[in-house]
Formats: C-alpha cells, sequence, structure tokens
C-alpha cells in the first residue's frame, strides 16, 4: 500500500476488507460516527443550554445571536 503525505479520504470496498481480513488485519468500527457540525448542533441548542456549553465554537454562537438580538432590535 503507497502512503501519502495528503490527508484525503481512505474508502475500502468489502471485497479489498475481506481480502485484508484474511491478511491479519482487524476492523473496529469507530466509537462515535459524526454526521453533523457541532456548530450546527449548538445553533439548534436553546439559550439556556447554549450558556451550559464550553469551548471556542461555543463562544462564537454565543456573540453570533448577541449580534443578531442586537441587529434585529
Amino acid at each position: 500500500m503507497k502512503q501519502d503525505d495528503e490527508n484525503e479520504p481512505f474508502f475500502i470496498t468489502a471485497e479489498v476488507e475481506v481480502e485484508m481480513v484474511a491478511a491479519g488485519y482487524e476492523f473496529e468500527p469507530s466509537p462515535i460516527a459524526c454526521t453533523v457540525r457541532l456548530r450546527d448542533v449548538l445553533g439548534g441548542m436553546s439559550d439556556a443550554d447554549l450558556a451550559l456549553q464550553p469551548g471556542e465554537i461555543a463562544d462564537q454562537e454565543r456573540k453570533r445571536r448577541q449580534s443578531r438580538q442586537f441587529s434585529v432590535g
């Protein structure tokens, strides 16, 4: 297998997986599958729930809501 320095998605077909398992590779599913951006999740929260969330993205969402409040009023 060739390994590049690029960070491109890597997909394994079912046929290739069978061959790799036969060669000794083990496949474990990811413990958490992320299908939604954190920004979208935070955007759907109430102000009270958002207030409890730590982190830079939560801070950005609070600032966005504050800016929106001032621009509407």
